[in-house]
């Protein structure tokens, strides 16, 4: 069976990094691994979605499985239009904070250059 998208765990559970389809087949195989994770993270959970080509509800689901699991809004960064456009539309969006490259634009929010 081909996999076509994946996340990597990096910096003790406090950094995951998603590409390619985040979809419901990765959300089965990877779920438990990435709840695990979250509640080993020392600090804010930084989740890198720059490189995810596609999302539906399963990848959804581990996002906000994430904000449902730490004490802080996990960090987005790397955020892709379409996958903004995701959370918007299910109305979750508020739950992350948002940063690129030591950039961080509060919760919910959006930088002024992006308004």
């Amino acid at each position: 069976m081909t996999q076509h998208g994946d996340v990597q765990i990096e910096d003790g559970g406090a950094l995951w990094v998603m590409s390619g389809e985040i979809d419901a087949a990765v959300q089965a195989r990877v779920e438990d691994v990435l709840s695990e994770a979250a509640g080993a993270a020392r600090g804010r959970l930084v989740i890198d979605v720059s490189r995810v080509t596609f999302m539906d509800s399963g990848g959804l689901r581990l996002l906000y499985h994430a904000a449902s699991l730490t004490p802080e809004p996990p960090l987005l960064r790397g955020v892709p239009e379409h996958i903004r456009d995701l959370l918007e539309l299910t109305g979750v969006s508020d739950l992350f904070a948002y940063g690129d490259a030591g950039r961080t634009v509060p919760v919910g929010g959006r930088g002024a250059d992006e308004r």
